[in-house]
């Protein structure tokens, strides 16, 4: 039986950043990879209207998602920077508990509560809400985006040494973000060596393990 991993990111891009490598790697693996995003990111680029931006960060998401391997992709269509607001009101715990039944994944991966952007706090907090009322017990790791945080919690190091031109090439395909991914190329690549040389490899990504 082919085994599923489901990622929970609160705009289109984030686990790109923050597990692009794992996530070229599962592919290889023949894993089933299902991504679960909060919100279109529609707030991204002000001076354009709503439905321009979402349709365009809707339609690069795809086409990103297709060429690393990830399986479906499923939007959520919470407002950018309201994520919070709209988890109450949408059942969004309820949602995540159907798709963790819907999938059974052997593992599930979420922004980290630790990242500064409030929209990654609150996604965090809805599908750990979502984990932690399940009878089935769900291994569930943190990934970076924007926050490197040191803390006292289990770590997963996964080697990407194969995959890191693989993570660079997906990022890069968010080209809507560009501004933001450029400013995070330099502490990705840091960020992903000095995990390698914790990991005894030249690349990896860090996961914290919270279930």
């Amino acid at each position: 039986m082919q085994k599923t991993i489901l990622i929970f990111c609160a705009h289109s891009d984030d686990e790109a950043v923050g597990m692009g490598g794992a996530i070229a790697k599962y592919s290889a693996e023949g894993k089933s990879i299902i991504k679960v995003v909060f919100s279109f990111g529609e707030s991204s680029h002000p001076h354009f209207q709503e439905h321009v931006v979402i349709n365009r960060r809707l339609e690069e998401t795809e086409t990103a998602s297709r060429s690393i391997g990830i399986t479906k992709t499923i939007f959520l269509g919470m407002r950018d920077t309201k994520v919070r607001d709209d988890i109450e009101k949408t059942n969004a715990v309820g949602k995540v508990k159907h798709l963790i039944n819907e999938y059974k994944p052997e593992r599930i991966f979420v922004t980290s509560a630790m990242d500064m952007h409030p929209d990654h706090q609150a996604v965090n907090k809805a599908v750990l809400k979502a984990v932690d009322s399940l009878r089935k017990n769900y291994p569930v790791y943190e990934y970076e985006v924007w926050s490197v945080v040191k803390e006292n919690k289990p770590v997963l190091y996964i080697d990407i040494t194969p995959y890191y031109k693989k993570k660079m090439a997906y990022t890069r395909m968010f080209a809507s973000q560009w501004q933001w991914l450029y400013a995070l190329r330099l502490p990705v690549y840091f960020r992903t060596r000095y995990y390698g040389s914790k990991n005894s490899c030249k690349y990896a990504e860090k996961f914290y393990k919270v279930r």
